[in-house]
């Protein structure tokens, strides 16, 4: 496979593709959907600001920002790099792509036809990889962390994973998921935020994963895990 980095902005991707045709499709939808969210932001300034869910768009990249805003109770642009992820990934289908990855700073959108190991990466020495199968649908593996990057968080999460087929959404619900993981929590805190949490989650995803501590937990169908060495060269980050 070949990768690929491109930046534009506060938006830092990596894209894994066959073919490098496929690149030139992949830049300009990633273009497409930040000029959008951006002339959303221009018309209502509470949609960059929002950190609860809000209901303003001015087309269908920031419809589906606001709809994962009000399910997983949280602001738009919780979901986006996720949405940017997603939509760019969708815009390779369309052309012909069969094997895709477009990881936005830790929100991925994947289509594979081959078996790949995704790490996540915790800052500690927590080596864990999910073994992706192939599919003919996207996947989407969203991560958001408390400890780790620029995002807003107001948890303490080294990591709080959501899986599903949408990254948009599961970006929205990764936010969500680290937001209600705090600092002091103890084993079984932890666990009955999981527990409680995945009771809405599972309406839209396949399962959730956090790491926290030392302490890890998981509800819903996850992949595979399996011990994975995270090169930090090949993390998206600025």
């Amino acid at each position: 496979m070949k990768r690929f980095r491109y930046r534009i902005k506060q938006t830092i991707v990596t894209v894994l593709l066959e073919e490098e045709k496929y690149f030139e499709i992949a830049v300009k939808a990633i273009q497409e959907a930040r000029k959008e969210i951006e002339s959303t932001i221009k018309r209502e300034a509470f949609f960059l600001s929002s950190l609860e869910p809000f209901y303003f768009h001015m087309g269908e990249i920031t419809r589906r920002m606001c709809e994962a805003s009000v399910i997983a109770k949280v602001g738009p642009m919780a979901s986006v790099a996720g949405v940017i992820a997603q939509h760019s990934v969708e815009k390779m289908i369309e052309k012909g792509a069969e094997f895709a990855v477009v990881d936005n700073g830790g929100d991925i959108a994947i289509l594979t036809d081959r078996e790949l190991v995704i790490g996540v990466y915790t800052g500690d020495n927590i080596k864990i990889g999910f073994k992706i199968k192939p599919s003919k649908e996207i996947k989407a593996i969203c991560t958001s962390s408390g400890k780790i990057g620029h995002s807003i968080s107001f948890g303490f999460a080294d990591a709080a994973t959501v899986f599903g087929y949408d990254a948009c959404i599961a970006d929205a619900f990764a936010t969500a998921l680290g937001n209600e993981i705090k600092e002091n929590c103890r084993k079984e805190e932890f666990a009955e935020v999981l527990e409680k949490f995945w009771k809405n989650a599972e309406k839209y995803n396949d399962g959730i994963f956090a790491v926290k501590d030392g302490m890890i937990g998981f509800a819903g169908k996850i992949p595979e895990i399996v011990k994975a060495e995270i090169n930090p060269d090949l993390i998206t980050k600025g």
